[in-house]
């Protein structure tokens, strides 16, 4: 996300790289736009009809440092360009902002206008090499990541609530400001001495988020719609168009978070929960009709790991 995680760091673009992804397309739905897949550590995946070439890159990069490395503009637009071919939903009319915190996670965004308000749709591809999922075409070393080939894309992509004003500088650098409506979800910690560990509550915040959209019933596992991401209300952008969603969702919930967040403090989430089950009651019939074809299968791939395949 940048340097912050209250917000969206833009300050370095490339003019060649956006004027690219400005392009027309020959259409904005892929026939892969309703599905993607998680792994067995439940990573978000797609996978490509084409596979495609990810160089080396430097494995550390100076994170004061906004000039990206030697070559890597270049490997962002063959990226860039490749995607738009095989899947321009996701990465069609975006903007290409340089995260010196991660230059293994590269970020494209847009900014959407609906009813009057500011929404951010966010794409971060995840270009760290899985050997076993990839062919290594040059080892790596030290000091450079392995080239390699795969068509196995993973990515996080979804819309935000930008606040108002949406935009800001400090210094030299310029930000994008996320709402974050959610003031916190730190629950405690449980253990002693070296196994102390903390315990947080965004597990079950995904799963009443998710639950009391999606229609009854429906199994999700582990696909969730509705999250709590970088302290906002965010919605997965797979399959969705536009931020309209999200506008929905937020309208359902935002008036409950504290309500919401209160009772998940002291207990994990479950359906039974009375508060649950009083706000699902009042949801709109259609407040989960873009997932109402749900459907989730688990395989077993050539590895024998677990896998899941999303469509909807």
């Amino acid at each position: 996300m940048g340097r912050k995680t209250s917000a969206v760091d833009i300050t370095i673009t490339d003019n060649t790289i956006n004027a690219l992804l400005a392009r027309p397309v020959q259409a904005n739905i892929s026939p892969g736009s309703h599905r993607c897949s998680f792994n067995q550590n439940e990573d978000q995946f797609i996978t490509l009809e084409t596979p495609i070439d990810v160089p080396s890159l430097p494995v550390h990069h100076p994170i004061d440092s906004y000039e990206p490395p030697e070559g890597y503009r270049s490997i962002i637009g063959t990226l860039a360009q490749e995607l738009l071919v095989q899947r321009p939903d996701l990465i069609a009319h975006t903007t290409w902002a340089f995260n010196p915190v991660s230059i293994h996670t590269p970020v494209f965004y847009r900014i959407d206008k609906l009813d009057g308000r500011s929404w951010l749709y966010l794409l971060r591809l995840d270009l760290t090499c899985r050997p076993l999922e990839a062919t290594i075409l040059e080892e790596g070393t030290n000091t450079k990541t392995h080239h390699y080939r795969t068509n196995r894309l993973y990515l996080e992509c979804d819309y935000f609530p930008l606040a108002q004003p949406e935009r800001y500088t400090e210094g030299t650098s310029h930000f994008l400001a996320l709402d974050q409506s959610i003031p916190g979800t730190w629950k405690g910690e449980s253990g002693e001495g070296y196994m102390v560990h903390g315990i947080w509550m965004d597990s079950d915040i995904n799963k009443f988020f998710s639950k009391l959209i999606l229609p009854a019933g429906k199994r999700n596992h582990p696909f969730y719609p509705v999250t709590c991401k970088q302290y906002c209300i965010a919605v997965n952008a797979i399959g969705q168009k536009d931020p309209g969603v999200l506008k929905r969702v937020e309208e359902c919930i935002k008036p409950n978070l504290d309500r919401i967040l209160q009772d998940l403090q002291y207990a994990p989430f479950s359906e039974k929960m009375p508060l649950f089950q009083e706000l699902k009651a009042s949801i709109p019939q259609d407040g989960g009709k873009p997932w109402e074809n749900l459907a989730i299968t688990a395989y077993l791939n050539e590895r024998d790991q677990k896998e899941y395949s999303i469509e909807f």
